[in-house]
């Protein structure tokens, strides 16, 4: 028991030497100096962040400009769609130098910019003239220019322009499915309707390659109007699918468009033949299959390759599809020496379109 006593009052003793030491140690070391507390004042306070790609703001410099707007945002407020709108932005330099614009940035060709000059002594002001023109769809648009000048803590000044495209006519539907083996090609009448009953007028219809016309009355206003496109089946079988485009005189809109597609009377599998690492001379064969998606017979007329590489070798029938074992043979290298080449075989259907294979390849490098 006695023995114990001892090594425990042992190690206290330890344990108070080093706590000792230490307290002696933390005593006689230097203190470190507190973090430096700096005011700040508002003109090196942080800025908000800029928007991404803008440079960074320069020093103040009490000789140079400033770029002072007026606004920086415009309202259009509801507005139809496919208009032409006008505002502007006031500005004026506040600063002691010459405020020089360098350029007026648009973000897309909608929104069009104008500036009388570019340069403004201090105290003078200016202003930036837009025009935007509003997409056919109906929604909220937002729009960005940037004004780049010399201004060293504003370089590139941001403009903003909102509106919201109400569309006030419609065409239902405003999409149609065709065939080639209907009648009219399977178009449906198309309703062009007001919607804020105000009266209106057709005043022109057009289609992708005139492959659909419609007869209408200009002087005709009403608030709805039921028209009957008329469908040229031989156009309609070289385009395949576009628009439609409806003109008409409302205070809110100009147009409205119908997209058409039709299935095509034929399809080549492949339409394209690529040729990789090919040599001068040498020959290579591919198959090409024309499908009939109509399921009526048909005749090859004719087939020529445009220069010369492609030759249809062979054909054979699977049903109402022919296929084609077509020979590509490129030429012989000449000076200068070609790194690419590129043909097309040209198929006539008798009575019906014309179908093309284009063919492009790479000669192997030595």
């Amino acid at each position: 028991m006695k023995r114990s006593l001892q090594l425990a009052l042992g190690i206290a003793a330890v344990y108070g030497i080093v706590f000792m030491a230490g307290c002696r140690r933390e005593s006689i070391l230097p203190a470190e100096p507190a973090p430096a507390t700096e005011k700040i004042s508002p003109a090196s306070a942080p800025s908000a962040p800029r928007p991404a790609g803008q440079p960074a703001a320069k020093p103040a410099d009490k000789n140079a400009p400033s770029l002072k707007l007026e606004k920086s945002e415009h309202d259009f407020g509801v507005v139809g769609p496919d208009t032409s709108n006008k505002c502007q932005y006031k500005f004026s330099n506040t600063g002691k130098g010459v405020l020089k614009i360098e350029s007026i940035q648009s973000t897309c060709g909608c929104t069009v910019p104008e500036l009388a000059k570019k340069d403004y002594a201090p105290g003078e002001s200016g202003v930036i003239d837009v025009t935007f023109r509003t997409p056919n769809s109906g929604g909220t648009v937002t729009k960005h220019l940037y004004v780049i000048s010399n201004d060293p803590v504003a370089p590139r000044a941001e403009l903003a322009i909102k509106a919201t495209v109400e569309i006030k006519v419609v065409v239902d539907p405003n999409r149609v499915e065709l065939a080639i083996n209907k009648e009219n090609g399977g178009m449906a009448s198309l309703k062009v309707k007001s919607l804020d009953n105000v009266p209106f007028a057709i005043t022109s219809f057009s289609s992708t390659g005139q492959s659909i016309t419609c007869k209408f009355d200009p002087a005709d206003k009403k608030t709805e109007h039921i028209l009957k496109p008329t469908v040229d089946i031989s156009k309609l079988q070289e385009i395949n699918s576009g628009i439609i485009q409806i003109g008409v005189a409302h205070p809110q809109a100009k147009e409205v468009v119908v997209g058409f597609n039709a299935l095509a009377m034929f399809e080549l599998r492949p339409s394209r033949i690529i040729l990789q690492n090919t040599e001068p001379g040498i020959t290579t064969k591919r198959e090409v299959w024309i499908v009939n998606n109509y399921e009526q017979p048909f005749e090859i007329e004719s087939m020529t390759s445009r220069n010369g590489y492609m030759k249809v070798i062979s054909q054979k029938k699977d049903g109402l599809n022919i296929g084609l074992t077509i020979e590509i043979t490129p030429p012989t290298q000449q000076e200068p020496v070609r790194r690419y080449i590129t043909d097309e075989l040209n198929i006539k259907i008798k009575n019906g379109p014309a179908l093309t294979v284009r063919c492009s390849g790479w000669f192997k490098l030595k």
